[in-house]
């Protein structure tokens, strides 16, 4: 979430761009980012993804690395959610603080927990985040603060991992969360809670997932996941799967680079 510069010189907040992609567009795409580089961030955004996670659960990014990496994102246009490395309230207000178009929680078993995370990420009266109108989101006070509140919490984009056995057994509970935008469900803890681990293009993960796609429907949420590749990602697309992860930044680029050597060495 960034500011925009009027011809008076004054600046006006911007609205989130991946929410109102979410809202008209069928689908999104993106992908998770471990290596901490503005460029790869520029990157992405050229290749036209509509968003990049970056990973701060597994990847090692710290926090100014993770702040220039959500600048680097306004370059191209590209939406940066920030995925931190747990569910506490400082882990996720952070993130938005900072000027994350959104959050991406690991670990959420139950819908209480689902709840902590968008008290902790929202103000007052939708939750309880630590309020310091001078952060970059905020443009550092160049609004009136009452304005960016309202715009912070219309804004803001919140999605819940769904994971393990427990969560995937709670989704129902969890899609009913106001607040939530997104329920992110990870093919594999899908896989492993059906007595099926890994066998992630089984039919039984395929049509759970359909499944959990109608839940969220009835809810008014909508569902995402990871994909390792294109074909995997159209055909979640089809079951109605709207927000699409699609492999990670160190393998697209290794994969690339191994296409190059094995075509001059076959």
């Amino acid at each position: 979430m960034n500011q925009c510069i009027t011809e008076s010189g004054a600046t006006r907040l911007r609205r989130n761009s991946l929410k109102k992609k979410l809202a008209s567009q069928k689908f999104l795409v993106g992908t998770f980012l471990e290596i901490p580089s503005a460029v790869l961030v520029e990157l992405l955004g050229l290749a036209g993804f509509d968003f990049v996670i970056i990973d701060r659960e597994h990847g090692p990014i710290d926090r100014g690395q993770t702040e220039n990496l959500i600048r680097a994102g306004g370059s191209t246009g590209i939406s940066v959610i920030v995925r931190p490395p747990n569910s506490e309230a400082t882990a996720v207000a952070q993130p938005l603080d900072w000027g994350a178009a959104g959050i991406q929680v690991p670990q959420v078993a139950s819908a209480e927990m689902a709840r902590q995370v968008v008290h902790s990420s929202k103000y007052h009266p939708l939750g309880m985040r630590g309020l310091q109108p001078y952060v970059h989101a905020a443009s550092y006070g160049a609004h009136e603060t009452n304005q960016y509140l309202a715009y912070a919490n219309e804004e803001s984009i919140i999605i819940a991992q769904v994971e393990g056995v427990e969560g995937i057994q709670n989704l129902d509970s969890i899609l009913e969360v106001e607040g939530l935008d997104i329920a992110f469900i990870g093919p594999y803890d899908l896989s492993q809670a059906l007595g099926i681990p890994a066998q992630v293009k089984d039919t039984r993960v395929r049509e759970a997932m359909a499944g959990a796609v109608q839940l969220a429907r009835k809810a008014g949420k909508s569902v995402g996941t990871y994909c390792d590749d294109v074909e995997s990602a159209k055909e979640y697309l089809a079951l109605g799967v709207s927000y699409l992860a699609v492999s990670i930044d160190a393998y697209i680029f290794l994969s690339g680079a191994r296409s190059i050597v094995s075509k001059l060495r076959p």
